[in-house]
């Protein structure tokens, strides 16, 4: 399906910049444009996926559903990853928009939420959480939040 989206976007007929009636003369330029802006999206959401991935096995305390999102960086025995996914529960989180940092790489921010830690407040952390491309389709988190 993300071919045939690609390849429809390539020929002219998929209207990404809002307009109504398609492009029968686009130019060579044009459609590498649109494949690189294409390839860019679909990087973000992937970069997107992993994060959110992540951050959702960390509300449910599941480090061992993360584990495969991790990058080599973080061991199977890693005292960040254990401290990350020992704070108490209730846990929340919100994902900003995030950015491009270079080709392959995508930083959110992002803010934590926890149970009040004795003031009735909320403990509220902001922080990023790092994600690049490992390979192929495969995305890895780098920089936990």
């Amino acid at each position: 399906m993300k071919h045939l989206l690609l390849l429809i976007a390539l020929s002219g007929f998929l209207p990404l910049t809002g307009k109504a009636i398609p492009n029968l003369n686009t130019t060579e330029t044009d459609r590498k444009k649109t494949y690189e802006a294409l390839l860019q999206d679909a990087e973000y959401l992937s970069a997107l996926s992993t994060a959110d991935r992540l951050l959702a096995a960390w509300i449910t305390g599941e480090s061992e559903i993360a584990e495969p999102a991790l990058s080599a960086t973080y061991g199977a025995e890693s005292d960040d990853v254990e401290t990350f996914f020992a704070s108490p529960s209730p846990r929340a989180f919100e994902i900003k928009h995030g950015k491009r940092v270079r080709p392959g790489r995508y930083e959110f921010p992002v803010v934590l939420l926890g149970p009040p830690a004795g003031n009735s407040r909320i403990s509220v952390r902001s922080s990023t959480i790092v994600v690049s491309r490992a390979g192929g389709d495969l995305w890895v988190v780098e920089k936990l939040p």
